[in-house]
């Protein structure tokens, strides 16, 4: 084998090993954003919080620090065939952990609208309240599913048809037609695609500096 077929097979070597860092790099970035930042809740548990008069827990997973979100909640309500939506505070701690109370009227039918964004991604949970505006006891959204106890998720902002199902049904009937598949925020693929066109660039120098030194 001549000197400048050797030079050429390790370039494709070269080549072929960057491509495929390349691309695994691009993968975990898209693995990382896709799911990256969701909403848990849970029914607290009398036995085992410490939060006084709590109705609610949320907590928020995600590979930032979760405390960094910004999460907000609004109770909406049918009262005698008038609508209300009425802003729900929270209380949180540096964990990313936040409890609700009742601050809503006990006539009428509820849902709780919550809604976290952190670096373009965002996640709703909706949870459907019970009689007297009561969380159920068994309500509960595990952190990555949409389908929870009491609990539906959605991997976008609510619209206001998603709040009207949500209260003239029950909370199954939450269109997800748009959160089947997670949406890759555009500086993941930015930085996959970076990372890729300059890996390449240096394996296409590396191939001029090995034809100029087999030229000399």
């Amino acid at each position: 084998m001549t000197r400048n077929a050797q030079l050429f097979k390790g370039s494709k070597v070269t080549f072929a090993t960057i491509l495929f860092t390349a691309l695994l790099m691009l993968a975990d970035a898209t693995s990382v954003f896709a799911g990256g930042f969701q909403l848990a809740v849970e029914a607290p548990d009398a036995g085992k919080t410490s939060l006084k008069d709590a109705a609610l827990i949320v907590r928020t997973f995600g590979c930032f620090q979760p405390a960094d979100a910004n999460v907000t909640v609004t109770a909406e309500g049918m009262i005698n065939g008038r609508r209300q939506s009425l802003p729900v505070e929270l209380r949180g701690d540096d964990k990313g952990v936040y409890s609700i109370r009742q601050q809503w009227p006990a006539e009428g039918k509820w849902v709780l609208v919550l809604t976290g964004a952190m670096h373009g991604m965002t996640s709703t949970v909706f949870v459907e309240l019970g009689e007297k505006g009561k969380v159920y006891a068994d309500t509960r959204l595990v952190a990555g599913q949409l389908e929870g106890t009491h609990a539906r998720g959605l991997r976008r902002k609510p619209t206001a048809g998603d709040v009207e199902a949500a209260l003239k049904a029950n909370i199954g009937s939450i269109a997800l037609s748009e959160a089947a598949t997670p949406v890759v925020p555009a500086s993941a693929i930015a930085a996959g695609g970076g990372s890729f066109l300059f890996l390449l660039g240096l394996a296409a120098l590396k191939r001029r500096r090995s034809h100029r030194g087999s030229a000399a």
